[in-house]
């Protein structure tokens, strides 16, 4: 949406209505508990959480808010536990 809205300069809200009035399947917001139990698994296993989002095709971002809540302890950028 956030491409859609830059492109045609409009607000992202206003792309939101447009799919929503035409019926477009958007992509499912988060993560299922099947695909967090797996980024869990990538994580400890020493991968970064770019890495992580890429492979479920998520942002970065929500790979982290992901492991945050299921209590991970998350890394440095340098791969130090925090």
């Amino acid at each position: 949406m956030y491409e859609l809205a830059a492109r045609f300069s409009i607000h992202r809200n206003t792309v939101s209505q447009h799919l929503n009035r035409e019926s477009v399947a958007r992509r499912r917001q988060g993560l299922g508990d099947d695909q967090v139990d797996h980024a869990v698994q990538l994580y400890r296993a020493g991968q970064s959480l770019a890495r992580i989002g890429a492979r479920l095709d998520v942002d970065t971002g929500t790979v982290h808010s992901a492991l945050r809540a299921r209590g991970v302890r998350m890394r440095d950028t340098h791969g130090r536990d925090r």
